[in-house]
């Protein structure tokens, strides 16, 4: 299962998101760029606050410490890629598409469980937010995309990415830990 949990790591998405953020400045123009920024800052800086304020000061169920950022930015970043490459494609195409992105995006989900890294509510939560990013993107992605757009270094660019970077980690975890401390500390979040 780690084999696949790594799949979601920042260490990965993070350079895919960069990745997509150039090829849609490129090809997509100004505003999917833009929209692709937004929904990115929504998933990542929503997950951030929610594990830094649950990490603080404590959540309303026992069960939830740390909303999943695989969880989130896996539904972000794999949907997305799905729905540029699949818009592009056949429709028999397009469904095998979006049935790898569904399949990585729940096998990376539930693995989070399985290694005991996240309980099932902080998974749940980490699809939420993740989808309602992906709702944002793609809502402005279907009524703003180029027509009959190069997907293919986009593809490539994904493909490479994940070889070279999987099995490596971020662990940011730490760092969001000090920063509700720091603000514990100075700005009386939590009080």
């Amino acid at each position: 299962m780690h084999f696949l949990t790594d799949f979601g790591d920042e260490s990965i998405l993070l350079p895919l998101a960069a990745a997509t953020l150039v090829w849609l400045a490129a090809l997509a123009g100004r505003r999917a760029a833009v929209m692709w920024a937004a929904a990115v800052l929504i998933c990542a800086g929503g997950t951030a606050l929610l594990k830094i304020y649950f990490g603080t000061c404590g959540a309303p169920i026992d069960a939830l410490v740390s909303p999943s950022g695989h969880a989130s930015m896996s539904t972000l970043v794999y949907g997305s890629l799905a729905l540029i490459i699949g818009v592009e494609t056949l429709a028999w195409q397009r469904i095998a598409i979006a049935a790898l992105a569904t399949a990585m995006v729940v096998g990376i989900a539930l693995s989070r469980v399985v290694v005991g890294a996240h309980t099932t509510i902080e998974v749940v939560i980490g699809l939420v937010i993740g989808g309602v990013a992906l709702g944002v993107f793609a809502r402005s992605y279907l009524a703003t995309r180029p027509a009959h757009a190069q997907v293919w270094p986009l593809l490539a660019a994904a493909v490479i990415i994940a070889l070279v970077l999987h099995g490596r980690a971020l662990r940011l975890e730490g760092v969001l830990h000090a920063i509700g401390g720091y603000l514990h500390l100075t700005a009386g979040l939590c009080a």
